[in-house]
């Protein structure tokens, strides 16, 4: 799919609200897309779900991050970076992205991506690094970067194992530093303590045991202070010690100058040493005298001379020991000046490391805890930006980033289905509370703000200071009248409580449902359905009232909907009301039916359900009903269908029985003996109409249908006379024979009338045919005699006066008949018009009969909504009566009896339900049937209209006929005015006869031609003589030429004789 996108350069930009969400499988295969994600990238479901990931990066996004994503995902952890997107038109886009895993009881079962808007500095990273991926970058500059991302790429653990590394060689250099100076101090102690300390131990003791000791024992014994025994022991162990000592002395190493002095002082311990044995001897001889002896002077001059040489040795040693302090001293003295050094460098290094690790951490972790603050307390919805480094922290924060985009995404989810939630509740058509542990309001829905609101002012009464705008937080236990209620829904519950309770006047029924956390099952408030039971609790008090009085027979007693609400209750109760009519009716039930029958008025059939002799009576008045409305229906049907022209209707005789099957084939028989002369006459008109003139009628009529027959008869031989006559004068005036006349005292009414007026109209022709035809005569005689000479033109001249005599007084005649032929027309054109407004009429009525179908078809189609609705309302009361009984069935023993006349309602509803339905299928029957009459009066209307135009045309051309005889009447009048100048004009043609010579020689050719003309009508011996005596007048009367020859040239020139023929 990406590889049919052409790519643009447009780069889209993207609302920083936007927050793109896509999850794929462990495949990569995309599994869900969100709104914003479709709305950025133009591409639908279809176009992504199933398919790879990798279909919405842009091409020019290296394979390398598409890795790097892969591998850093695959080490279960969030990759988090910028990414360059694919449009669907090839348009891209830039997008700071945080890709995740999606677990599941503990497994990895997809991933996550959440997208939003790149930032410019984030975008410009992107594409330095993509440049970076494709080696498009200078050698220098991908040195530093690398050098910079290998440091950035140091770990905290690293930076961390750095500064403990560098502790632990300085701690362990400062150790082998101090052990080796504590070794050369105990070396330099053992040395001391080997070859001083314990060396003038000896010396002392050896010197203690000499000076001390042996002479002590001797001057003690000497003195009775200790016995001899005790001497000699005294004396025996001071020699052990003195010479195991001395031994020890010379065996342990000593410098030159002291084992030179030891040799020397050998020889002097060894005179001590007899001296002392002698002391040994005289004590076990118990020798007084040489004891004092000894004591005196032997002694002292054996024991002083090893005394001083011993403190010379002595002395020998404590040099030595201060010789070997000094020694001890520098030594001390150089290894604490390379501890110092050593120290003073691990701690520059350790502090150098120690700052760049404070660097990396502090001012991030810093970062991490405002963010998380501002985040806490909501002030923003940044996430922690992310540093160069690429550490445990940033492992940290994209963690963070990870979890704070999937909560972000989590919460948005809860949040819309808790606006949902919040939305639905809000919407609920009962009113419900939330409250909390403490039982506070925490939320209300707008049916519980409606119902508290319509109970304020009740609520007001016991609690002046109650609002509805001030309700969340209360307990509204307090609200409740009753003590018990309110206490009941103080406690705290475990599971659902139906309460019910009164407040301000309304019955309410509480249903208080506990709510528990899913996850530990804690109890974190409760849910109060606030049903208003009002309506219902009147309702049953009205029914209860009801039944009483019904039990006690007072059956006229019925529910005052009217105090009532608008809804169920007031429904079901007028359905009660209802069916305690509908009990009572079966007991007027057939009485009010014969009635009915007796006054002419067929009541509806009973439908409902008796028992016993109740049925019996019931059936057998719908048997009666049915046969008098099937015979009144067929009697109906027959009378429509004959109003709407259908009269080819009969009633099915074989449905009825006895009497009413007589009066049905009565009927039938009645209607063949009115259709059968009735659809002869207008197939007859209907002939006639198209100019078919029928046969007469020979089939025998009787009464009224005879007079029809012989009227229709008399017509036809009227028309067939009308006719022929016409074809008479027809043919004559094609052969010319225009002086033949039809008889017209053979014609009645307007059929004489148009006879006579075709006669007259024959004799105005005639007339001025016989009189040109005698002027050509004339006008030829008169052009001869011009022709033969101007001698006899006074006396042609005279003749011609005494013939425009003639003609003036045939002109008046004719004038005079031309005006009877206009007053004529004109008597024809008014009848022609009275005939068109008659016409016009019949046209009217039949609209009148069009609209009225039409009104019968649309009250026929009212009735069907009617029936409609009827049938509709049967439903409605079979659903009342149904949700009756089940309130019926909740009120248990007490509702039985409510049940019961509910299922009653419910089954006269469903016989309503059927009767309706049978009732809407006869009326669309009637619709259909009345719909047909309507197209055929419609038809009929049409056929009128057509009748209405040819009448009218009629008119038009018989008063174009009245207005020609006007201008006829006209033309006549100013052709005796010319007549009239024409003869004073004779007098003055006596100058004209030279130029009449010439005229007369045209004018007989002329009247040639006009002579060949008229040759072909034929008049009869009348018209004939009339012709000849006009001839023989011309021919009496002799006029001068010149009048006759001006006379003709003013004929010839005259605008008169022009618009004479012109009418003519």
């Amino acid at each position: 799919m990406k590889e049919n996108i052409k790519l643009t350069q447009h780069e889209r930009e993207i609302n920083a609200s936007v927050s793109m969400v896509l999850k794929t499988d462990l495949e990569g295969k995309i599994t869900y897309v969100n709104r914003d994600f479709i709305e950025v990238t133009g591409f639908n479901e279809q176009d992504l779900i199933g398919k790879k990931q990798s279909v919405i990066h842009h091409p020019e996004m290296p394979k390398e991050i598409l890795t790097d994503i892969w591998m850093t995902l695959q080490n279960k952890k969030p990759w988090i970076g910028v990414e360059q997107g694919l449009c669907k038109n090839g348009d891209h886009f830039w997008v700071y992205s945080c890709v995740t895993t999606v677990r599941e009881h503990g497994k990895v079962v997809g991933y996550m991506s959440v997208s939003t808007k790149a930032s410019q500095e984030q975008i410009e990273k992107a594409r330095a690094h993509y440049r970076a991926i494709k080696h498009e970058e200078r050698w220098h500059t991908t040195l530093l970067r690398k050098a910079k991302e290998f440091t950035n790429r140091i770990t905290i653990n690293n930076k961390i194992a750095c500064i403990f590394i560098m502790v632990a060689l300085t701690t362990s250099m400062l150790g082998f530093s101090g052990i080796a100076g504590i070794k050369e101090s105990n070396n330099g102690l053992e040395s001391v303590y080997k070859n001083r300390v314990l060396p003038l131990k000896q010396l002392k003791v050896i010197n203690d045991m000499f000076s001390t000791n042996i002479v002590s024992t001797g001057q003690k014994l000497q003195r009775g202070i200790i016995t001899s025994a005790e001497a000699a022991t005294n004396v025996d162990q001071a020699l052990q010690i003195v010479d195991k000592e001395w031994k020890a002395y010379l065996a342990s190493p000593h410098a030159e100058t002291e084992s030179a002095l030891a040799t020397e002082i050998q020889p002097l311990f060894d005179t001590a040493l007899e001296s002392a044995l002698l002391l040994q001897g005289i004590i076990r001889s118990d020798d007084i005298e040489r004891l004092m002896t000894y004591n005196t002077s032997d002694v002292y001059k054996a024991i002083d001379p090893l005394t001083e040489s011993l403190n010379k040795l002595s002395s020998l040693h404590y040099a030595g020991v201060a010789t070997e302090y000094e020694v001890t001293q520098a030594n001390y003295l150089k290894h604490r000046n390379y501890a110092i050094a050593f120290v003073f460098v691990a701690l520059m290094v350790c502090g150098l490391l120690g700052w760049n690790l404070n660097r990396s951490i502090i001012p991030r972790l810093r970062a991490i805890g405002s963010n998380l603050r501002e985040s806490a307390e909501e002030m923003n919805n940044k996430l922690v930006p992310r540093s160069e480094h690429r550490d445990e922290l940033t492992d940290v924060v994209d963690a963070y980033h990870a979890l704070k985009t999937r909560l972000d995404f989590d919460h948005k989810e809860a949040v819309s289905s808790i606006q949902r939630i919040k939305a639905t509740l809000d919407q609920a058509s009962i009113a419900v509370t939330l409250s909390n542990r403490d039982n506070r309001l925490i939320y209300m829905n707008h049916a519980a703000k409606a119902l508290f609101e319509n109970m304020s002012a009740g609520i007001k009464q016991h609690h002046p200071e109650f609002a509805l705008d001030k309700m969340m937080g209360e307990n509204l236990s307090q609200y409740l009248k009753n003590a018990p209620d309110r206490e009941q829904l103080a406690t705290e519950i475990t599971r659902n409580k139906i309460i019910d309770t009164t407040i301000a006047n309304h019955h309410l029924q509480l249903v208080v449902s506990p709510v528990y956390d899913e996850t530990d099952g804690y109890a974190l408030g409760q849910m109060t359905q606030w049903n208003n039971r009002t309506a219902e609790v009147i309702a049953e008090k009205n029914v209860a009232e009801l039944i009483q009085q019904a039990v006690a027979g007072n059956l006229s007693e019925r529910i005052d909907t009217s105090t009532l609400p608008t809804g169920v209750i007031r429904d079901i109760s007028s359905g009660i009301n209802q069916l305690l009519d509908a009990i009572i009716t079966p007991l007027t039930m057939a009485a009010n039916y014969v009635d009915h029958l007796s006054k002419g008025v067929i009541p509806a059939e009973i439908t409902d359900n008796y028992q016993g002799d109740f049925n019996i009576i019931k059936n057998n008045l719908n048997a009666c009903g049915l046969a008098i409305k099937a015979l009144v229906a067929d009697a109906n049907l027959l009378a429509k269908d004959a109003e709407a022209g259908t009269l080819n209707t009969r009633a099915d005789a074989t449905k009825h029985l006895g009497e009413y099957r007589k009066v049905i084939e009565g009927l039938n028989a009645t209607l063949d003996a009115i259709v059968m002369p009735l659809n002869m006459a207008a197939s007859n008109l209907e002939h006639i109409a198209r100019g078919e003139i029928p046969a007469k009628i020979t089939a025998s009529f009787n009464g009224d249908f005879n007079n029809i027959k012989d009227n229709l008869n008399t017509c036809i031989t009227s028309i067939n006379t009308l006719v022929s006559d016409v074809n008479t004068l027809s043919n004559a005036a094609h052969d010319g024979r225009v002086s033949v006349r039809v008889d017209a005292s053979t014609h009645l009414g307007d059929f004489r009338k148009i006879v006579e007026g075709v006669n007259e109209t024959l004799e105005m022709i005639v007339g001025p045919i016989a009189t040109v035809k005698a002027s050509v005569e004339t006008i030829n005689t008169a052009a001869a005699e011009i022709t033969s000479g101007n001698n006899d033109l006074s006396a042609r001249t005279e003749k011609q006066v005494s013939s425009l005599e003639e003609t003036a007084a045939s002109m008046e005649e004719l004038a005079s008949t031309v005006k009877r032929n206009a007053d004529s027309a004109k008597r024809a054109n008014q009848l022609a018009l009275s005939a068109s407004d008659i016409a016009v009429k019949g046209g009217a009525v039949v609209s009148d009969a069009v609209v009225t179908m039409s009104a019968i078809n649309e009250s026929a189609r009212k009735i069907e909504d009617i029936i409609a609705v009827i049938d509709s309302i049967a439903f409605q009361t079979n659903i009342l009566a149904l949700n009756a009984a089940v309130e019926a069935a909740r009120a248990g023993e007490q509702g039985r009896g409510f049940g019961v006349v509910a299922g009653e309602v419910r089954s006269l509803a469903q016989r309503s339900a059927s009767a309706a339905k049978e009732i809407k299928a006869l009326i669309n029957d009637s619709v259909s049937k009345t719909y047909e009459g309507t197209k055929q009066v419609e038809n009929a209307g049409k056929t009128m209209e057509e009748v209405v135009s040819s009448v009218q045309q009629v008119a038009n051309i018989i008063s174009e006929i009245a207005t020609a005889s006007v201008e006829q009447s006209t033309g006549i009048d100013q052709v005796n005015t010319a007549m009239t100048l024409m003869d004073e004009a004779t007098q003055q043609n006596a100058s004209l006869v030279e130029e009449a010579t010439a005229a007369a020689q045209s004018l007989l050719e002329q009247a040639n031609a006009l002579a060949d003309a008229v040759s072909v009508f034929k008049l009869d011996e009348q018209h004939l003589s009339y012709a000849n005596n006009v001839i023989n007048l011309h021919r009496a009367t002799k006029l001068p030429a010149t009048s006759i020859e001006k006379s003709l040239l003013r004929i010839k020139a005259g605008d008169s004789s022009n618009r004479y023929s012109e009418s003519f």
